[in-house]
């Protein structure tokens, strides 16, 4: 075994040997606050000799956890991480309601509906109660109930303090969508904490049992708690109160989903005899860059008081770009990267293009595209969301759970079989009047149609042999026996790149085989439904990565673009007249200098074309902020070409050869696009002052 903080600088050990009672562990960015919390628990269980068991380590996200976990086994040198608790609030949750939901009238099985799900739910809710989902947006709808039980406000607590006509039309189909999830025996995300509070509150026998189970609690990103969140931590921590937080107030940019950064700035008034540990050693950024960040964030009246500092030397400096338009800016970003690559051999996946909004992307992906550059887009559709994964899961969930209503409606007509939304509702209705599930009702029905019985006879296939299957070998089953594989090989080309995607499914759901088979299909529907949108960034693939700001927390690269610096835009034009949201966007701010090893860069433009308008707005305040030592200003003097001694214009018919695509011939020039049939690729457009040409 290895000395757990044989690694450590001063600050970490100091929280690292704190093991009895509450301790706060403030740790600025890429200050190893990770490295503390692992090195905590290895300490714990090496030195202090105290059982895995009894150790509960609490984050936000899968990879974080699975991370964290990796971490602690290669301390202790263990090869199983059965006997650690690490994982995040909702995973926790879910696992701990499969033994416990039971005193809320849930079975064990209970299905946990994602986004999708979940507004699929709401739209059903407000059919019955007969409202207009063009006038009043379902979205709209769903958030404000996720914000409600963020709270912990269950319907009868919302409808009590609802006012205006948009938060009553909330409080009815909040109760009839609560009724629906019910009656599917389903949770969504915040109910699994919702749900878990109502009953440690409501039954204390229960939350004895876990309070002397969990006797030393560690939770990751402290500032990102809501209430739910911060509830059920405190309820169980209340009898041992050997709680250790580690978290940042300057990166909380949470709130638009119930995060409250002041549960980290209150933690002193909640435990008056908190140790409280500074980790202020920076072990990512250059000084420049740190400082850059801290010009920005001192502006700020509501926040810890810390000051980070770095051995590394001072660095580039801040780079602020003015460019003329959207198509200058991503030019830019492209010459910037390929000079990088060209001085350093820089790979793409050390770039990343930060922005405030997803709206933003377009521009610079159709800049990407002409200069032949690969890029990744995180927050793009997600590989579970699309279509052929959910039907496949619809049919593992109806089996894992046959209360499932939601995932019934999805596939009984999969492959078409003639039964139409009429239909649909016509035997929902029925089996509502007669207080049974959907499918429980249409499997006793005397004479069902011809398109009932043969879905039910799938399933009934299904079920029989499910049993004898491991989990890949399942999805086999149900993508044969419904005729769903037959129903893709019909469709041609677009049906073979679905059949793809389920056979990626099956690659991924193979890691379960050596489970029982009830107990694998149970644990791959919760992880699936827990998953979020970085657990699946993969940086296998060289390339460029593109992603909002908000998306960024907890990653780094080498060198960060951050555009559209620029007033309405960042800062959001919501926040100009709130200084709390304002306080926020700075927060983001310091998020995203903060993500870079090496360089930051700050765009903006004089205008801009997005949403629909074109907008000229002066530059954010963001950059006044920037230190003028720590700051360079660049703008656009004239066009700035990729490939030197390229001075002739480029001819139709000219043999060219491409870094990516290889050998093409020109087919024209129009301005500063140039069209190439490349023999491998096909016709390209691309951008003559940046793409990789040369003669041939």
């Amino acid at each position: 075994m290895s000395d757990p903080i044989a690694s450590l600088n001063p600050e970490q050990i100091k929280a690292v040997h704190r093991v009895k009672g509450p301790v706060l562990v403030l740790a600025g960015a890429g200050s190893g606050k990770t490295k503390a919390l692992t090195h905590r628990v290895a300490y714990l269980i090496q030195t202090k000799q105290i059982s895995p068991a009894n150790i509960l380590a609490i984050t936000f996200t899968n990879k974080a956890a699975g991370e964290m976990r990796e971490r602690i086994q290669r301390l202790i040198r263990s090869r199983s991480d059965k006997p650690f608790n690490v994982s995040t609030f909702h995973s926790f949750c879910a696992k701990v309601l499969r033994r416990e939901a039971h005193h809320l009238g849930y079975a064990a099985n209970f299905t946990i509906l994602d986004a999708d799900d979940q507004l699929t739910a709401v739209k059903q809710a407000m059919e019955m109660l007969q409202l207009d989902i063009k006038r009043t947006a379902p979205e709209a709808v769903r958030a404000h109930i996720s914000s409600a039980k963020n709270e912990l406000m269950d319907e009868d607590a919302y409808t009590s303090v609802a006012s205006g006509t948009f938060q009553q039309i909330v409080a009815k189909v909040y109760r009839a969508y609560q009724d629906i999830l019910r009656r599917n025996q389903a949770m969504d995300f915040d109910d699994l904490l919702m749900n878990l509070v109502i009953i440690f509150q409501g039954q204390p026998k229960v939350l004895a049992r876990y309070q002397e189970q969990f006797k030393y609690i560690l939770v990751d990103e402290y500032q990102d708690t809501n209430t739910a969140q911060y509830r059920l931590t405190s309820l169980l921590a209340a009898k041992h109160r050997n709680l250790f937080v580690v978290g940042d107030d300057w990166q909380s940019i949470y709130s638009w989903r119930g995060a409250n950064f002041r549960n980290i700035l209150n933690f002193h008034n909640d435990y008056p005899d908190a140790y409280i540990v500074k980790l202020e050693q920076n072990y990512r950024s250059t000084q420049n860059i740190l400082d850059a960040a801290h010009a920005v964030i001192a502006h700020n009246k509501n926040r810890s008081d810390k000051k980070l500092w770095t051995n590394q030397a001072s660095g580039e400096l801040i780079t602020v770009y003015e460019a003329s338009n959207g198509k200058d800016e991503g030019d830019f970003i492209v010459r910037e990267i390929l000079a990088w690559r060209g001085r350093t051999r820089a790979q793409l996946n050390n770039f990343v293009v930060l922005y405030r909004t997803n709206a933003q992307s377009r521009a610079l992906e159709e800049t990407m595209l002409r200069a032949g550059l690969p890029y990744r887009v995180i927050g793009g559709v997600r590989f579970y969301e699309r279509r052929e994964i959910k039907d496949m899961l619809a049919f593992l969930k109806l089996l894992a759970n046959p209360d499932d209503n939601l995932a019934l409606q999805r596939i009984i007509n999969l492959p078409a079989r003639g039964i139409g939304k009429k239909t649909l509702q016509a035997l929902e209705q029925e089996a509502y009047s007669a207080d049974k599930g959907m499918y429980d009702y249409i499997t006793h029905l005397n004479n069902p149609t011809p398109a009932v019985q043969e879905f039910v006879g799938v399933m009934r296939q299904i079920e029989r042999k499910s049993p004898r299957l491991n989990l890949s070998r399942l999805l086999d089953l149900v993508l044969t026996a419904s005729g769903y594989q037959t129903m893709l090989k019909a469709e041609g080309i677009e049906g073979e790149t679905r059949l793809e995607n389920i056979a990626e499914l099956k690659s991924v759901m193979e890691k379960y085989d050596h489970l029982a088979p009830a107990e694998a299909l149970s644990i791959f529907l919760e992880e699936v439904a827990l998953i979020s949108d970085t657990d699946n960034l993969t940086l296998a693939d060289d390339a460029i990565t593109l992603m909002t700001l908000h998306t960024a927390k907890g990653l780094e690269f080498d060198y960060v673009f951050m555009v559209g610096a620029e007033e309405n835009l960042f800062p959001h034009s919501r926040s100009l007249m709130d200084a709390e949201e304002l306080e926020e966007e700075r927060r983001l701010c310091y998020v995203g200098i903060t993500r870079a090893r090496q360089k930051v860069y700050f765009t903006h433009a004089e205008e801009r074309l997005i949403y629909g308008n074109l907008q000229a707005n002066p530059r954010s305040r963001f950059i006044d902020d920037l230190p003028e030592e720590l700051t360079e200003f660049v703008r656009r003097s004239g066009p700035v070409r990729q490939t030197s001694g390229q001075e002739r214009r480029l001819q139709p018919g000219d043999k060219v050869i491409h870094r990516q695509f290889g050998p093409g011939v020109i087919i024209s020039q129009t301005g500063d696009i140039v069209t190439v049939a490349f023999v491998k690729y096909g016709i390209k457009d691309l951008a003559a002052d940046l793409a990789d040409i040369k003669p041939k």
